[in-house]
């Protein structure tokens, strides 16, 4: 029993360090010390014939890119940057652990991206190599390169709507 009680509590401790789940952030005037300022481009999402987002490569920079697509009046937040290598990372653009917390989206900060609910920080160039339900940003598994482009399967973003009800990343 002391063994059970000890790993929960050792788990509790470590979810707490990690600042996920934060839900005492509800407005602008309680947002978290160190909210970052958004650099970057904004875009709204273009859909091809299938109703799937397609993102051309020539918009991915290595300042981080913001795509907005709306899905039953809900903006599900999309991510894309080049790192310093040249490679293509795009990503759901809020954490699998905070998500659902008005701060939980990534702004960059040099060749990392934070979150600016719970602050932690990833190396662009390890975008690919993501927790499914960790304390990052989230994956994409459907995500097929074509050319000059990369194709979404919308799908898979719809089933995160959810995690943007309250969402207050760049939309704009």
């Amino acid at each position: 029993m002391k063994k059970i009680v000890l790993v929960v509590t050792l788990f509790i401790a470590m979810f707490g360090l990690t600042g996920c789940g934060n839900e005492k952030i509800k407005n602008d005037s309680n947002a978290p010390a160190g909210l970052k300022e958004i650099t970057g481009k904004i875009y709204q999402a273009e859909t091809n014939e299938d109703g799937n987002i397609v993102i051309n490569k020539d918009k991915i920079t290595e300042e981080v890119s913001y795509y907005s697509y709306e899905y039953d009046d809900v903006i599900i937040g999309l991510l894309a940057v080049k790192d310093e290598n040249g490679k293509f990372h795009i990503v759901i653009n809020t954490c699998g652990s905070c998500g659902g917390s008005p701060y939980a989206y990534f702004v960059q900060d040099g060749n990392k991206i934070q979150c600016q609910n719970c602050g932690n920080t990833f190396l662009i160039t390890e975008l690919d190599n993501l927790e499914t339900g960790g304390c990052n940003p989230i994956g994409i598994e459907k995500l097929e390169e074509k050319d000059d482009k990369f194709i979404i399967d919308h799908e898979e973003i719809e089933q995160y709507k959810d995690k943007f009800e309250n969402w207050q990343g760049p939309t704009e």
